[in-house]
């Protein structure tokens, strides 16, 4: 195992972790009084300096680039935009646990999309693979449904999935010609621009008077959990692989379950534990077809 293969492991690992403390951040300010457009208008508002500044600085590689510009930008409104925007709508009406479990189903699509894309068939190891990621969505159902979950959350939530998949696919390319480092600059800023369309639905005086400890949530949120894990991300698809830092990924549910009993006081069933258990099962046997893949 190289040097470079351990950072872009570690750095996958980071991105997970960071990214499940978002359902929890998420969860923490809707109870404080948020709503989801309100929270993604302030996230990206306080990420949006971080992001500029290191574009700025990267400018000189920028005017050599251009012409992959419109892609980048393209691939953050994917990623970062609208697979952000529908996790924070399902996260209005069900649990974080069951927010991550049904994300990081996200391999398996990633595997699927990329089969058809390749107009090539998986294998049946995959298929058996795949079939077992969502035999544990569904077994996760009853105990969703038992707190108060619903099947728009939970609709809401695969659609963020499937986005997010096709982001990191979409995304391996254009780091190879970009670097990770410009390519989140660029997705990232356009994403945050992007998202002020939200204002044209979202009350600007509603945001203003949030209260400092929900302005204290949106700022975690957006340099804890969007600016850091974006950035190691990216650096972890550039050294190991979008296939392999998705299945790293899959630490994201174990985080998430584990904070959401603990700081948010969620009820954690058998159906979660079964469908956490299955769904982390399914995506290790897509993880050795995954690397003959790339």
């Amino acid at each position: 195992m190289t040097s470079q293969f351990k950072l872009g492991l570690g750095l996958a690992l980071v991105a997970s972790f960071m990214f499940s403390l978002k359902p929890i951040l998420i969860k923490e300010a809707y109870a404080l009084g948020a709503n989801s457009e309100g929270l993604m208008v302030l996230r990206m508002w306080f990420a949006f300096p971080f992001y500029l500044a290191l574009l700025i600085w990267q400018y000189p590689q920028l005017a050599s680039k251009k012409r992959y510009i419109a892609s980048a930008v393209a691939t953050g409104f994917l990623g970062y935009f609208l697979s952000s925007y529908l996790d924070l709508l399902a996260l209005e009406s069900i649990s974080a646990h069951a927010e991550r479990i049904i994300l990081y189903a996200y391999p398996s699509l990633v595997v699927l999309i990329k089969a058809a894309w390749d107009k090539k068939m998986p294998s049946k190891n995959v298929l058996f693979a795949v079939v077992i990621v969502y035999a544990g969505l569904i077994v996760l159902l009853p105990g969703e449904f038992t707190l108060h979950g619903s099947w728009l959350g939970l609709m809401l939530m695969l659609s963020c999935a499937v986005t997010f998949a096709i982001y990191v696919l979409l995304s391996k390319p254009l780091i190879e010609k970009l670097g990770a480092g410009l390519f989140t600059s660029i997705a990232m800023v356009s994403s945050c621009l992007f998202t002020q369309v939200n204002l044209l639905n979202t009350p600007i005086q509603a945001v203003l008077d949030y209260s400092w400890s929900i302005y204290g949530y949106g700022f975690a949120l957006a340099f804890f959990s969007t600016v850091i894990p974006s950035y190691a991300m990216s650096a972890a698809i550039a050294r190991i692989g979008s296939e392999r830092t998705a299945i790293t990924g899959t630490t994201g549910p174990l985080f998430t379950t584990l904070l959401a009993v603990w700081i948010l006081g969620e009820t954690l069933t058998g159906f979660h534990l079964a469908g956490l258990g299955l769904v982390i099962l399914g995506v290790f046997l897509i993880s050795k077809p995954i690397s003959a893949i790339k």
